[in-house]
């Protein structure tokens, strides 16, 4: 999983350990960034309390990985993805996005996102992905872009409060 595309000399995408990227200075931020961009009003009350130890050990089994963008070095952004056989058709890899960020300060800059984007799904179809399913959010849509991709419109997810 140490693939990665160099792209010019500034620019490069490629499968990333977590346990290496939880020592990104700028990580913890990001994660904020995140949070504070498409965390929906229902969750706004819970603190941020992710279970690294799970996530690392489903990247063990393979089922958990980061594919990353770095400029100049720095971590950029970063697209989660859950890959695995979908439970109802056990021959066909899927890749269920797990959450995607792209900083700020990289955004509408080079087409650093899309170039993020277009290398995941190439890096997925290598390894046999024949679906791919990345999401977007109310809070900031991606139809058009995952369009531009040729993705189709799925279904809709919903929250419900349940202890209200």
């Amino acid at each position: 999983m140490a693939e990665h595309q160099q792209v010019g000399a500034k620019l490069s995408f490629g499968w990333e350990k977590l346990e290496a990227l939880l020592r990104e200075p700028n990580l913890r931020e990001m994660i904020e960034d995140y949070e504070l961009e498409h965390r929906s009003p229902v969750l706004a009350h819970l603190p941020v309390d992710i279970d690294w130890p799970r996530l690392l050990a489903q990247e063990a089994s393979g089922v958990y990985r980061i594919w990353a963008a770095r400029v100049d070095g720095t971590l950029a952004g970063f697209i989660a993805w859950y890959v695995e056989p979908h439970p109802y058709y056990r021959t066909v890899l899927f890749a269920v996005d797990g959450g995607h960020f792209l900083a700020p300060a990289f955004r509408n800059k080079g087409r650093i996102g899309w170039g993020m984007w277009r290398s995941a799904f190439a890096a997925l179809r290598r390894e046999g992905v024949r679906f791919a399913m990345p999401h977007d959010s109310t809070r900031r849509p991606m139809t058009p872009f995952l369009l531009a991709f040729g993705a189709e419109p799925l279904s809709t997810w919903w929250i419900l409060d349940m202890s209200v």
